[in-house]
């Protein structure tokens, strides 16, 4: 059985949300392709057939931007609009889904995002120490390093300043939304559903 016209709406919301869902994978691959390279113990003679630093800082970059776009998909944030709380709300029933906090956590994309401001505190205060701008290892910072960037190889996880993410949560709950649109898809064949009506 078709979708409806009426269905329209949530329809479209949902498969922007799958679209999303598939980038965010699809960077999540390639950072898990190449965390084994870096996680060996990457010297000099191997650096040809390992990932760029660069590269790895892309799609970290590319991975972040498509969660924070599932994030805002459904949850509002400090958005306090009647017809953004609602809707994301009522997607969130739509998919069955009730909470996931590692993806409604926006701290580490804005530390990419808002990379400016958080530099214009760091200089206000930073007296002494070192900055790393752009690390892929699996070492810990020393205690006087700031680290604006960094992919460990070894624990999975994106950080910047003192914000972390772990990639294989996040994974988990990509897969939780994208179980959950299937299930939504289902739900619009067999009536209407408003986006934006509570209950």
């Amino acid at each position: 059985m078709p979708i409806k016209g009426y269905n329209f709406p949530p329809l479209i919301f949902l498969t922007e949300l799958g679209t999303q869902c598939n980038f965010a994978q699809f960077y999540l691959n390639k950072l898990l392709e190449a965390a084994p390279k870096w996680r060996e113990g990457i010297r000099g003679e191997d650096f040809h057939t390992a990932m760029p630093p660069r590269d790895i800082m892309t799609y970290c970059t590319s991975f972040l931007s498509s969660t924070a776009l599932i994030a805002k998909f459904l949850y509002s944030g400090k958005r306090k609009k009647q017809r953004i709380t609602r809707r994301c709300t009522r997607l969130r029933e739509l998919l069955g889904i009730d909470t996931l906090p590692t993806l409604k956590n926006l701290a580490i994309r804005n530390s990419f995002e808002h990379i400016d401001e958080r530099l214009d505190e760091l200089f206000l205060t930073i007296r002494v120490g070192k900055l790393d701008l752009l690390s892929v290892t699996g070492e810990s910072p020393s205690h006087d390093t700031v680290v604006l960037k960094r992919f460990d190889p070894q624990r999975l996880t994106i950080s910047s300043f003192n914000d972390e993410l772990s990639l294989i949560d996040c994974e988990s709950e990509i897969l939780q939304v994208q179980t959950g649109i299937e299930g939504a898809f289902a739900k619009l064949k067999e009536g209407k559903f408003d986006l934006w009506t509570i209950g």
